[in-house]
């Protein structure tokens, strides 16, 4: 994770030095959540150029955010899986990101809102894109890069895939389920914790099943699992498969109804006015209320399954046969 500020008249020239977990040039600062995780290069052969990655995993091909900078310009890219948030905004020949939205509150104002944003927002149909609720406010997403120079702030989207009706063929010999498997133990097993307690998020639906199944596989020395009890017929079905899986896993499993921690209840971040970012969750009190629970039980890690219901879900186009949808 990592905040900055960047003033394009402190690219001129590259003098950055540790300084109270923070790199200092000029009036620029950068600060990773870790700064053993961040590796800055310095190459002034020809003009002043600063790169600077921070990794989110041990694996070198793992996810990473890179900085470049040079006289005029810096750039930001975000790695394949985009782990950690990154949120930016510029004035003034100043660039402004962190991983945390409510850092930015100096440069938001609560009437400069963007109209679609709010009504998915309200709706509870969010897009995964750079736009947020605040105007001027960008979220860096996975694959993406950011160019800030005197002109502003500019977003760039990788190439658009395709979403076909058809499934795909697997190779002779591959089998598509063991290759999950593989891919999520190997990331799983990545996670830096120096006690080996960890913590799953447990809905109950496919994703974060399928996760909490590597994580056990991952034979972690203390694993905890939290999730939130829904209501009505639903919640009765959420509960049989939690209850399955903590047992399948032997997890030490907190199970919490999310209906004693409505929006806005009393003692919540909403009825106390709290900075937080009001697109992050319909229940956001009560997944404070899990978070609590995690850090109660020293969880130094928490996985979750995320994203199941959207990457599956077929899109208006994807109905028709024939057709095929490109996507971010």
């Amino acid at each position: 994770m990592l905040s900055m500020r960047l003033r394009l008249s402190d690219l001129q020239e590259p003098k950055w030095r540790p300084q109270g977990g923070r790199w200092i040039n000029g009036e620029s600062w950068i600060e990773p959540a870790n700064v053993s995780a961040l590796v800055m290069e310095v190459n002034d052969d020809q003009a002043p150029r600063v790169r600077v990655r921070v990794k989110e995993c041990k694996r070198d091909e793992a996810d990473f955010v890179a900085l470049t900078m040079e006289p005029g310009q810096a750039r930001l890219a975000a790695g394949v899986f985009g782990t950690a948030p990154l949120y930016l905004t510029e004035k003034s020949g100043e660039l402004h990101a962190t991983w945390d939205l409510t850092l930015l509150r100096p440069h938001m104002r609560a009437e400069r809102l963007v109209p679609r944003v709010v009504a998915r927002t309200l709706t509870r149909q969010h897009r995964y894109t750079s736009e947020t609720l605040f105007e001027g406010v960008y979220r860096l997403t996975e694959r993406a890069a950011a160019t800030f120079t005197l002109a502003g702030l500019s977003i760039h989207y990788p190439d658009p895939a395709e979403h076909v009706l058809e499934p795909r063929t697997p190779r002779p010999g591959v089998d598509p389920l063991a290759a999950l498997d593989e891919l999520l133990t190997d990331v799983i097993r990545e996670a830096p914790t120096a006690t080996g307690c960890v913590g799953v998020e447990l809905s109950g639906g496919a994703d974060s099943g399928n996760v909490a199944l590597a994580v056990k596989a991952s034979r972690f020395p203390e694993v905890y699992s939290f999730g939130l009890l829904v209501g009505g017929s639903t919640g009765q079905q959420q509960r049989e498969r939690r209850r399955t899986l903590v047992e399948h896993c032997g997890f030490r499993d907190t199970a919490t109804p999310a209906m004693q921690h409505p929006p806005f209840c009393p003692g919540g971040v909403r009825a106390l006015r709290k900075p937080h970012d009001p697109a992050g969750a319909f229940y956001q009190e009560a997944f404070d209320v899990v978070r609590g629970q995690a850090a109660a039980r020293r969880c130094e890690v928490m996985f979750t399954g995320s994203g199941g219901d959207e990457v599956n879900a077929a899109r208006r186009p994807e109905g028709r046969p024939g057709n095929r949808a490109p996507s971010h």
